[in-house]
């Protein structure tokens, strides 16, 4: 099961602090669901093992793949809002004040 790539971070917010406290969110929530992935892989590895032993039939095997690839699209799309959830609350960075000589239209 491939990890699933993040965006590209978003800029710092030109506060320290709250960009540290987002980095280590980020940081928990990767660390968090690459463990779910490996737990996941594990578990189907072993329903793989299982399967071999029991010489299940093409139809028994087919519908395991199944569940297993409905299970690993779920996990990927819980992972993907979590992400967006998290990306939704980064810091934004702090506008910056006209140049002189620039309009404030």
């Amino acid at each position: 099961m491939p990890k699933v790539n993040r965006s590209d971070q978003p800029p710092g917010s030109g506060n320290a602090k709250a960009d540290q406290k987002y980095q280590q969110q980020v940081d928990k929530m990767d660390q968090k669901q690459e463990q779910e992935r490996q737990k996941l892989q594990q578990k189907q590895d072993q329903e793989h093992a299982k399967a071999a032993q029991k010489q299940e039939t093409a139809a028994q095997k087919q519908q395991m793949e199944q569940r297993h690839q409905q299970q690993t699209q779920q996990m990927e799309q819980r992972h993907t809002q979590e992400q967006q959830k998290t990306d939704r609350q980064a810091p934004q960075p702090k506008a910056q004040p006209p140049q002189e000589g620039e309009s404030r239209h």
